[in-house]
């Protein structure tokens, strides 16, 4: 049954919005709500929030977490570095001011004011590739130069920047402990490793053992025989405390086939000689070294040779079956021990000696006491002709009662004239003083190392502008000179200019040749 309205004693426009003349005219005895029952229908509309996208208010139930999310970055690789960079400043304070105003709509109890707007719509970034990062977070200058920053992309490059220093500490934490397990395991490897091999028990006025290296044994293996003094005392002990100063070497081993084999740890002899020195001369040894030395080199040989299946007298002759080495170097060594006056002939025979040791070692020579015997015999009886021709001769005066006081000089001429058994310039049968002036040469042309200026024996030939250098005479004699001059005089063979007396024949002089002076 349709309701009829009560008509409303005020009066209204035509709009629908009571008249003022209406509401200041009486009727005062109607009741209140009555009157908003009939103003609410007829109210102004309510306003339409376009951020949030609904009429407002603000429901309680609102979804806030859909407007605060910014959108993923956007790809325009087209846009150089720096663009991107200044629109995201922008770009990232448009989105925390809008961030903030939903946040702070949120925040607003209900109900809220129906005009209250969430902030507006967030705007989308632009995007940096893996290597612009990288890019910046290598380069402090590249960042000075295209800042100021994002926050977001401080935060980005500074969190690079210390997972990079992180990693790299890890890196190296995991190294030095690396370091730590391989120092670790050396030193387990290490421990028991210094047990003595050898050991040799002290006895007071005993010579203590001589142990020969192992590069020594290895050395005349493979057919490179160090030099006799090498085997000295003094020498062996050398290598054994400082290897350091050592020169070695790894070759293949003699008679293996240089495509295989393992290569063995030799003297390097060329470094080694340069070194210590060549055994070519008497003068590398004294007789009691050379006795050392060789019964050093006959343990090692002793060492590398299978012992004899029986004693062999070694005096015989031994056969190809039952000889080795260390036997016929025992022979050798006997019968040089044996040499009537060992030490005043050994700078005579050491060249034959070290001649028929070669031989043994690297020519399978066997020893022959015969030719070893006859060969010596010719040495020393060379010895002993040249000593009788070099004795000084003396005229004996056919007035003996009177003695001619005034001849007796005292000067070094005279000491020349009547010691000299060969002259000092040239090695021929005159005295000193009556070799001739215009004779500058040796007979085979090459020029005299000395000339004589006064009584003083000088060097022949001297750098321009300087004064000839004197040469001690007395030392030359092969005597004993107690070094009076000084630094005036030089001890230089006068025949070659060599570190030896020129009438002592020493093989290593130029101008000697089988213990003759070449003239």
């Amino acid at each position: 049954m349709p309701t009829t309205q009560r008509p409303s004693t005020r009066s209204t426009s035509a709009a629908g919005v009571p008249s003022p003349d209406s509401t200041l005219s009486g009727n005062h005895g109607s009741h209140p709500d009555t009157e908003m029952e009939a103003v609410r229908p007829f109210g102004p509309p309510l306003p339409f929030l376009p951020n949030a996208g609904i009429t407002g208010p603000v429901p309680e139930d609102f979804d806030f977490e859909a407007h605060i999310v910014v959108p993923g970055g956007v790809t325009q690789l087209g846009l150089p570095l720096g663009t991107r960079i200044r629109r995201n400043v922008e770009i990232e304070r448009f989105n925390e001011e809008s961030i903030a105003s939903t946040i702070d709509v949120m925040a607003t109890p209900v109900p809220r004011p129906p005009n209250l707007d969430i902030g507006p719509p967030l705007k989308t970034p632009y995007f940096y590739t893996e290597s612009e990062i990288e890019e910046l977070v290598g380069s402090q200058a590249l960042c000075e130069s295209l800042g100021p920053f994002a926050p977001s992309l401080i935060r980005q490059i500074a969190a690079s920047r210390d997972r990079g220093k992180r990693d790299a500490d890890l890196a190296r934490q995991a190294e030095k402990e690396k370091d730590k397990e391989a120092d670790t395991s050396l030193r387990n490897k290490l421990l028991g490793t210094m047990e003595m091999q050898n050991p040799i028990r002290r006895v007071f006025g005993e010579a203590k053992e001589v142990v020969i290296p192992t590069v020594y044994l290895l050395n005349i293996r493979n057919r490179l025989v160090p030099p006799l003094h090498f085997f000295t005392n003094q020498c062996i002990e050398l290598v054994h405390t400082s290897p350091q100063m050592i020169h070695t070497k790894f070759v293949r081993p003699y008679g293996v086939d240089e495509q295989s084999g393992e290569k063995v740890q030799l003297l390097d002899l060329s470094k080694m000689i340069s070194l210590w020195g060549n055994d070519d001369s008497y003068e590398c040894l004294s007789p009691l070294r050379f006795l050392e030395a060789s019964k050093n080199m006959h343990s090692a040989l002793k060492l590398l040779c299978k012992a004899p299946s029986e004693d062999i007298d070694s005096s015989q002759m031994p056969t190809s079956k039952s000889t080795n080495y260390a036997i016929e170097y025992e022979r050798h060594l006997s019968y040089f021990r044996q040499i009537d006056d060992f030490e005043d002939t050994f700078p005579c025979w050491y060249a034959f000696e070290r001649e028929a040791r070669m031989d043994i070692l690297l020519g399978n020579v066997v020893f022959d006491w015969s030719k070893y015997a006859a060969r010596v015999h010719i040495i020393l009886q060379t010895r002993h002709a040249l000593e009788r021709r070099d004795r000084p001769y003396h005229k004996i005066p056919r007035h003996t009662s009177s003695v001619d006081v005034s001849s007796a000089r005292t000067s070094t001429q005279k000491f020349f004239r009547e010691s000299s058994p060969a002259c000092l310039l040239c090695g021929k049968a005159h005295r000193l003083f009556d070799h001739p002036g215009n004779v500058s040469t040796f007979n085979d042309g090459k020029p005299l190392f000395v000339r004589l200026s006064g009584s003083q024996l000088v060097v022949a030939r001297s750098g321009k502008g300087s004064s000839p250098k004197k040469v001690c005479g007395i030392w030359n004699l092969n005597r004993s000179c107690d070094n009076r001059h000084g630094n005036e005089a030089l001890h230089v063979c006068s025949f070659c200019g060599g570190s030896h007396p020129a009438l002592s024949r020493s093989p290593s002089c130029a101008r000697i040749n089988n213990g003759q002076i070449q003239l």
